[in-house]
């Protein structure tokens, strides 16, 4: 397969990288100038490969939902996605992940999908075992790549673990919860190109209470029916570029509309929509983070205060 050899050659990087440093520096004229740029590119390619993988990154966010103000109640929600455990053993570790997120004491926890990356069926039990570590309770959704587009349908592998882990899988389904001691409807949506969607679920939902919608693609947002309202929908799968150059970034991400990362407002015929996007922890294609290190977001999220009287 091309991308276990392109991830097995980087190795010799750490062979090109003091010879060209050599040449720069014994070198004179066009050789030193050339060996000079393979050294920089080296470099570049070195950090992208070795180091920026195993950068874990938080970036904190206030989100203001539709009816709620800056002072009103609100919870505080870690989301992450896109671990891609499997063909890349410089992912960054799921024990990581669920470390960093239990120091921040999150309300509550989303994973918005694409756990795998082409692993080893025996390892997936070991491989996601530390989610079961996590304090707050977990929401997840499986992405294209655990469902088999591309690769095999890993649901039934996945599913012992995520039990085993408390994690409620929200695929076409919603509860109402609490949340930071907030009433909160958590719905969740199967992957878009699964082709499995079905929103017949609104019907069961109380009306006025908060609902977030965690999915993995964020084109999700340009199917929902009209009748199926959501004040914020929380998604992955674009790794934010994942290697990141300048004016390069879109073409780069798997999306049809203008999605990156953070916090979008998407227009549909049933009014503007609240998409949230993280960049993810792990990568497809390419062994390489580039400009785009692996994080998980915090989200403050100010919610309509719907308490009982």
């Amino acid at each position: 397969m091309i991308k276990a050899l392109i991830f097995n050659a980087s190795w010799l990087v750490f062979l090109v990288l003091p010879l060209a440093l050599f040449f720069a520096v014994r070198q004179r004229g066009f050789v030193r100038w050339f060996a000079a740029g393979v050294v920089f590119g080296a470099s570049l390619f070195a950090y992208a490969r070795y180091i920026e993988p195993r950068l874990l990154t938080v970036h904190r966010e206030t989100i203001i939902l539709p009816g709620a103000t800056k002072d009103g109640p609100a919870i505080r929600i870690a989301l992450f996605a896109d671990m891609h455990i499997g063909m890349f053993d410089n992912a960054m570790p799921v024990d990581r992940i669920v470390r960093r997120i239990n120091r921040e004491a999150p309300d509550a926890v989303f994973l918005a999908g694409d756990l795998t990356y082409h692993p080893q069926a025996q390892d997936i039990a070991a491989d996601f075992a530390a989610l079961g570590d996590l304090k707050a309770p977990l929401y997840a959704v499986f992405g294209n790549h655990d469902v088999g587009f591309p690769g095999d349908n890993l649901t039934n592998a996945l599913l012992p673990v995520m039990t085993k882990a408390r994690a409620e899988i929200m695929h076409n389904r919603a509860i109402e919860t609490e949340i930071g001691g907030q009433r909160i409807i958590v719905a969740g949506a199967s992957d878009l190109w699964q082709r499995q969607q079905n929103f017949d679920f609104r019907a069961d939902l109380p009306a006025g209470v908060p609902v977030l919608l965690l999915t993995h693609n964020p084109d999700t947002a340009l199917s929902v029916p009209d009748t199926f309202t959501y004040d914020l929908m929380l998604a992955g799968h674009t790794h934010g570029g994942q290697v990141r150059l300048p004016f390069l970034v879109q073409s780069h991400i798997p999306t049809d509309w203008a999605f990156d990362k953070e916090l979008h407002f998407v227009p549909t015929l049933g009014g503007e929509r609240l998409v949230y996007v993280t960049s993810g922890t792990g990568m497809v294609g390419l062994p390489l983070r580039f400009n785009m290190p692996p994080r998980i977001d915090i989200l403050t999220v100010h919610v309509p205060d719907v308490s009982e009287e």
